[in-house]
């Protein structure tokens, strides 16, 4: 299989990158010239962005399918990630990712995964509790909705095209990236080490980066005709931030001070049914054991540096 990747050098796409390439797929990946590609051994470089169009007919020729995990915005911002220059933002990522989707097409591609984000559900969002795969999403941030908008227009190429299109919507992705600083609660680690302040706690919903990547690749396997044109939610488990802090000042060997558990009425958490009916398994918390190890582990690496 020949795949297509955008957003290889980010947080998920080198957790997706590293499954490809286990699976045997040939991947071809857009990276901008400064792009940090080390650790991404084996794959193909297309060099361009989201605006190149040449880049994307190139990044597209001959491909099986596409995995479009790029997203343009703030630095460290997702929700709000637009800034100051909404105009900007849809260019970059709403225009850009349905000329994508276009040029998917023309290649002959048969296979899309779009990444999408559990952000498609707002506050506003009507579910009494937890979110399931069906229920109707109501985006209250300009990241949801250009998801969301996304979202639908893969389901159009399915629909109109006969392009096997299927969004996935990870929550808060976890696990140890390259460089180490971008991996989630690395920060908090150091800070434990260091004996510096800690952040107020909070609950949130998580989903390893390596179960993400099984996602992706249950979304190119799967038959066509099971996920053509549908989002599937993709989240683990509900996390305390606090109990992570607990467990690494554990690892570390060091007394902290640990903020209260967190009190925040956590909004929506999400359910994934679709993709388990497809057989996707997610790590639990024997993985989320596994990465705050790792995290220690990196964390007493730097500080002996």
């Amino acid at each position: 299989m020949r795949v297509a990747l955008t957003g290889a050098t980010g947080i998920v796409g080198r957790f997706v990158a590293a499954r490809l390439l286990a699976e045997g797929v040939d991947v071809r990946a857009l990276a901008r010239p400064n792009s940090d590609t080390r650790a991404l051994d084996g794959c193909r470089w297309v060099v361009g962005d989201m605006a190149d169009e040449a880049a994307l007919a190139t990044l597209m020729e001959d491909a099986d399918a596409l995995v479009h995990c790029a997203f343009s915005h703030v630095p460290g911002r997702y929700r709000g990630g637009e800034g100051s220059d909404r105009a900007a933002f849809w260019r970059s990522n709403l225009m850009a990712g349905i000329s994508l989707l276009e040029q998917a097409r023309l290649a002959g591609a048969q296979r899309v995964v779009l990444l999408s984000s559990r952000a498609v559900f707002g506050a506003d969002t009507p579910a009494a509790y937890s979110v399931d795969d069906e229920t109707r999403p109501v985006p209250d941030t300009f990241y949801g909705a250009l998801k969301l908008a996304l979202e639908a227009h893969a389901s159009a190429f399915s629909a109109v095209d006969g392009l096997c299109c299927a969004s996935l919507r990870p929550t808060g992705v976890y696990g140890l990236t390259h460089p180490v600083e971008r991996s989630k609660w690395f920060d908090l680690a150091l800070a434990l080490r260091r004996n510096e302040p800690l952040p107020p706690a909070r609950r949130a919903t998580e989903v390893h980066g390596r179960d993400v990547a099984a996602a992706v690749w249950t979304l190119l396997s799967a038959p066509s005709e099971q996920v053509a044109g549908r989002a599937f939610n993709c989240s683990d488990l509900v996390v305390d931030s606090r109990d992570v802090m607990a467990a690494l000042a554990e690892r570390l060997t060091v007394a902290a001070d640990l903020p209260p558990p967190a009190h925040n009425t956590l909004q929506h958490p999400m359910r994934s049914p679709a993709l388990c009916a497809l057989g996707w398994r997610p790590g639990g918390r024997a993985l989320l054991a596994e990465t705050l190890d790792a995290l220690a582990e990196a964390a007493l690496s730097r500080a002996e540096r």
